[in-house]
């Protein structure tokens, strides 16, 4: 009859150990997480008012945006990793490894994204122009990253 009573008491016990010593780790990265939210937000909205004083083009713009959004709130990322105690050095190390990886594996793919970034930047064509290229013709709608979208009678 005692054996119930002694597991739930050691589970407990072990339960209050593991919220004194890890909770206050857990508060500050999920401190640094929200601020980091934030943070990131502001400097894009400070940014994307920066980027509408230059003529860029909305792709552009965009792009730029993206980036710079995911470099803030992954520096603030590894900044909550730092603070659960995680040692940061061989993690950058398997992303690195990993990252490798997947270049290797989607050769296609990031060609097709180094060709839309080539669009992007040197504007051959922009929106509302009407082009014909590879046997396709029609109205550029949009250009992204992955795509251009363009509008034909068909």
């Amino acid at each position: 009859m005692d054996e119930p009573v002694e597991t739930l008491q050691q589970t407990t016990s072990l339960l209050t150990r593991i919220a004194v010593e890890y909770g206050p780790r857990l508060l500050a990265a999920a401190l640094v997480l929200l601020a980091g939210w934030f943070v990131t937000n502001w400097v894009a909205r400070t940014a994307s008012g920066g980027l509408d004083r230059l003529s860029l083009e909305t792709p552009v713009k965009q792009l730029l945006l993206r980036v710079l959004r995911l470099l803030v709130f992954a520096l603030f990322m590894l900044m909550a990793l730092q603070n659960l105690g995680i040692d940061l050095l061989p993690l950058v190390a398997g992303l690195g490894i990993v990252g490798a990886g997947i270049a290797l594996a989607m050769q296609g793919v990031l060609g097709n994204i180094m060709a839309g970034l080539t669009i992007i930047f040197t504007r051959p064509f922009g929106g509302g122009q009407y082009v014909s290229i590879a046997g396709e013709e029609g109205e550029v709608e949009a250009i992204t990253l992955c795509n251009t979208t363009l509008r034909h009678a068909d």
